[in-house]
């Protein structure tokens, strides 16, 4: 059950674009959606679990975690409100999640029912629900192109800028907020946090950019 001031939420998120209140209403109905609450730091899916939910961020967010065996993660992106995530892996089907999932900041999510989806034609704004997350997965396709082309930079300093580049394309500014920390942003770009700092002063130094926790600007072509 959605709580008060979260129905807006939904309606802002990419997976109910052009689709009615009253529509999204009778699809949440049909979708078998649930919300549940997480805490702070909580795990939601753990990697080599199976994921048959897709979930809708209604406050809090989340972030999507690759580990390996040393207990070393990457963050493979950061899900704010409105934001959706598991799809990918709902529909792919896989044995078992390759990721993890964890509650970055305490808050609740509504999870639907992807094999549900697949029948939404047959209701009120079911067909642009289909549109839409065919739509949402051929984006989450090129941003993960992008994630290759950032992680496949061998020098920590082209990461950066590589990063900084396709942030300033999706913000239309040269002049940007990062979803990140610098602890997050490192663990984003598969670098040590003392390399990232070290590389950032130097950068700034340079005149090649300039800083102020999580805000950025481009100084160089």
């Amino acid at each position: 059950m959605l709580k008060s001031g979260e129905l807006p939420v939904v309606q802002q998120s990419k997976l109910f674009k052009n689709v009615t209140k009253t529509e999204i209403a009778e699809l949440l109905a049909h979708l078998a959606a649930e919300t549940v609450a997480f805490q702070e730091g909580e795990r939601i899916w753990q990697a080599g679990e199976t994921a048959a939910q897709i979930g809708l961020v209604l406050s809090g967010h989340v972030q999507i975690i690759k580990e390996d065996f040393h207990g070393n993660r990457m963050i493979l992106t950061k899900v704010a409100s409105s934001g959706i995530f598991g799809e990918a892996y709902a529909y792919a089907a896989p044995d078992t999640l390759p990721v993890s999932v964890d509650m970055a900041e305490s808050g609740r999510i509504l999870f639907l029912q992807p094999e549900k989806m697949l029948a939404a034609s047959a209701w009120p704004g079911g067909g642009q629900l289909l549109r839409n997350i065919l739509q949402i997965l051929a984006q989450k396709s090129l941003m993960l192109n992008q994630k290759i082309e950032i992680l496949s930079q061998r020098k920590v300093e082209d990461k950066v800028l590589a990063f900084l580049i396709f942030q300033s394309r999706a913000q239309k500014s040269r002049t940007l907020l990062i979803p990140y920390d610098r602890q997050e942003m490192a663990d984003a770009l598969g670098v040590e946090r003392s390399a990232l700092s070290a590389v950032l002063s130097k950068m700034k130094k340079a005149g090649k950019i300039d800083f102020h926790k999580n805000r950025f600007e481009l100084l160089s072509d």
